[in-house]
């Protein structure tokens, strides 16, 4: 049964019944990269601040965040005046302010947001259409505010139906890092390659068809959308949809928090929507987060997406960044590997997001023989083989650079004719001449490009016309296609996606590069749940409920499916919601996924 309605049904009765209080209907909440601060004040009384930030704009339209800090003595209850200029709110998150608002608005707290002590900080958003606010201060004033004693959000929950009783899974203890789950109910699912196909333990050829979810990598340091939904809903949304694999961005700098006990209780979950998630910490967040994919059969790849936990971390073109060192990142790998060694619902690490940078430019990724600071060939070899000396059962997914040099060519020339250049993290020339070396686990090696269209950045192939053909011929074949047409190793695509409808050379390339990937079933992982991808959408909707039907349509045959169009799960004992699982699948005769 293929569910790819607009609107599914909240996962009670006819999906997996949970113990917990039903949903709030959210609203959209945006904090991207490339944040620059408009303006920030403290009110006359200096009971609280507020800094207004805008995250993202484009033509016609903006997402902003504000960040409310208590100051001496704390609140207990705030407003913030928001100069809005001639722009409209469209929706907003975390506050009372109203859809419709423009010129000057007061913001108040809702209530699970009302009492800061000093120095305790809270963030609350807002879209708006039109030109972002000009900068001007925000003032921030407690007596504003009087705080109901049991205030609704400002989106107020549809009360039925009635939740049918079930086991909760509990995510761990909030204060420490918790139990990451019980090893009686894992480890059958672990995946290797053989040539360019992942199989599993029984040598059966497996179909990795996802998608990601960011926001552990930035600055809430969990999911993007838990200021308005609930986890589990959503997990078990994108369950039903067909997506068998979750990629899920992360910093180095989070994971040292978790190592070290440092995980603090994040401002960006609504618990009036996510009661179960109450008091836990950006670990506890994760390990639920971990439970409620086992229980909807989705498996789960971890990518370090930078080394800041910033929301513009990912533009960094190294690992290493500021204070987060190699070593750090190397420490933070085998930490979460020893970690989550017993759960095979993470059944892969893809170890650095997009290792970029041009010839000219410093620092920048190289890939060579060598064991120079900058050689991500190194890099990735050296933590692979860390990895798998704590865990020889997890996939390793390795992504390629931006520049490579031209045969007869060195790293030390000054002359752009002298290299090919892709996407970040799409050039994967080099494993020709310098493949990784795992030793007796070459076996768990993945190798994982990146990929988009002409309308995240106007690529020297897009100009004059392009085909399936050519981009096959002239981008994807060099750079990365070959590693699969040669028989040497299966590719996962991490990230390719954008938004649809809107022009026809997108909708061209998304077209050719689905065509591909179904023809030689490719694994990917579709980018992304997320709305509040600025340069791509979301999967969802801005409302965070409504699903994008346009794309859904457009990657169903991407999404593994046996004879009956029931979408398949990776696991050998949990179905997808409303589907099959691998044990299923092979029991009932389906043909092998193999391109």
């Amino acid at each position: 049964m293929k569910i790819h309605n607009d609107k599914l049904p909240t996962p009670i009765g006819g999906m997996r019944a949970r113990t917990r209080a039903v949903a709030a209907t959210a609203t959209t909440a945006v904090l991207l990269a490339g944040a620059t601060i408009v303006a920030a004040s403290a009110s006359a009384a200096e009971e609280c601040s507020a800094e207004l930030v805008i995250a993202n704009a484009w033509p016609g339209g903006y997402q902003g965040s504000v960040k409310v800090t208590g100051l001496a003595g704390g609140v207990d209850g705030w407003t913030v005046t928001v100069g809005l200029g001639s722009s409209t709110v469209s929706n907003a998150w975390n506050s009372t302010l109203q859809a419709g608002a423009t010129g000057e608005a007061d913001a108040s707290n809702v209530g699970w947001n009302a009492v800061l002590a000093s120095g305790q900080e809270t963030e609350w958003g807002f879209q708006g259409s039109g030109a972002p606010p000009a900068a001007g201060p925000l003032a921030c004033n407690s007596a504003l505010t009087t705080p109901d004693p049991s205030p609704e959000p400002s989106v107020t929950p549809d009360p039925s139906p009635t939740p049918e009783p079930s086991v909760t899974p509990d995510p761990g203890d909030p204060g420490d890092p918790g139990d990451p789950g019980d090893p009686s109910d894992s480890n059958d699912d672990w995946l290797h390659i053989d040539g360019n196909t992942i199989v599993d333990a029984q040598e059966n050829p497996v179909w990795l068809t996802g998608a990601n979810w960011f926001g552990f990598n930035a600055s809430e340091r969990v999911f993007h959308g838990l200021w308005s939904v609930n986890l589990y809903d959503t997990i078990d949304q994108i369950s039903a949809h067909g997506f068998n694999v979750l990629r899920v961005p992360i910093s180095t700098e989070l994971l040292q928090e978790w190592k070290n006990g440092e995980a603090a209780v994040p401002s960006g979950v609504n618990t009036y929507a996510n009661p179960e998630l109450e008091g836990l910490t950006t670990l506890g967040v994760f390990d639920a987060f971990l439970e409620a994919s086992k229980d909807s059969g989705i498996k789960v790849i971890l990518d370090v997406h930078s080394a800041k936990a910033d929301n513009s971390g990912h533009i960094a073109p190294m690992w290493y960044s500021g204070s987060i060192t190699t070593n750090d990142f190397y420490d933070a790998w085998e930490w979460v590997a020893d970690r989550y060694k017993d759960d095979d619902t993470i059944i892969g690490f893809d170890l650095e997001n997009e290792p970029h940078g041009k010839f000219s430019e410093s620092p920048r990724a190289k890939w060579d023989g060598s064991t120079d600071v900058d050689n991500w060939k190194y890099v990735a070899e050296t933590a692979a083989n860390k990895i798998l000396a704590v865990n020889p059962n997890v996939l390793i997914l390795v992504e390629g650079i931006e520049t490579y040099p031209k045969d007869g060519s060195s790293w030390n020339s000054n002359n752009e004719d002298d290299f090919f250049s892709n996407w970040w993290g799409g050039n994967l020339r080099g494993v020709a001449d310098h493949d990784l070396n795992l030793g007796s686990n070459q076996n768990q090696l993945v190798y994982s490009p990146h990929d988009y269209g002409p309308l995240v950045f106007e690529q020297p192939w897009f100009e004059g016309g392009f085909s399936q053909a050519s981009l096959t011929e002239d981008v994807w074949g060099p750079n990365w296609l070959y590693l699969n047409d040669n028989d040497q190793y299966p590719l996962l695509i991490g990230e390719w996606g954008g938004r649809v409808g809107q022009d026809q050379r997108q909708d061209d390339w998304m077209t050719y590069l689905r065509n591909v990937i179904v023809e030689k079933k490719i694994s990917h992982t579709f980018w992304c749940i997320n709305p509040n991808s600025g340069d791509t959408g979301g999967l969802l909707l801005d409302d965070w409920t409504t699903w994008d039907q346009e794309k859904l349509d457009l990657l169903d045959p991407a999404l593994w499916q046996d004879t009956e169009g029931k979408f398949v799960s990776l696991d050998h004992k949990v179905t997808l919601v409303g589907g099959t699982n691998v044990t299923e699948y092979y029991a009932g005769g389906n043909p092998p996924p193999i391109g």
